[in-house]
């Protein structure tokens, strides 16, 4: 209120250095059209597998040997974890996990062993199969087609 008492001339100018866009302008209106074709997971049939583990401890390795199971559904695959874990000599505990993936084209049960090296003067506590997954194999690998329009204004 201040300045338009003070200066009335102020707003006037303030207006008059300002550009007005959009008159006498016509409105532009597009249409753009996407077309995005991407895979589904829909086709992925999971299913529950079964593992056992036996393991021994040779000097400065653990050995492992077992079976994943699936009675679900024959030819699949997946990944597993297997964590090894020791105590060294001076009583700390240590736990080493590695990855790994299985796949069967079969109904047969896949067998599975490894060696892991956990270094001298330690004693082995265990070795367990964790993060069992199993999925269906699909001869199939369906994409979906998606076109979606937008408008631009």
């Amino acid at each position: 209120m201040a300045i338009s008492t003070r200066f009335p001339y102020a707003m006037a100018i303030l207006f008059a250095g300002t550009p007005v866009y959009g008159l006498g302008q016509e409105a532009m209106e597009s249409t753009k059209k996407y077309q995005i074709l991407f895979e589904t997971t829909e086709h992925r049939i999971y299913c529950k597998a079964s593992v056992w583990v036996e393991y021994n401890q040779y000097d400065t390795e653990a050995r492992y040997n077992g079976e994943i199971s699936n009675e679900e559904c024959g030819p699949s695959g997946g990944t597993y974890t297997i964590a090894v874990r020791y105590r060294d000599e001076s009583g700390q505990i240590h736990t080493a996990e590695t990855g790994h993936a299985w796949q069967r084209e079969d109904d047969q049960t896949v067998i599975i062993e490894g060696k892991h090296w956990i270094g001298a003067n330690v004693d082995l506590m265990r070795v367990r199969a964790k993060k069992i997954q199993c999925i269906c194999a699909d001869n199939e690998s369906p994409t979906k087609e998606i076109t979606k329009t937008g408008e631009n204004e």
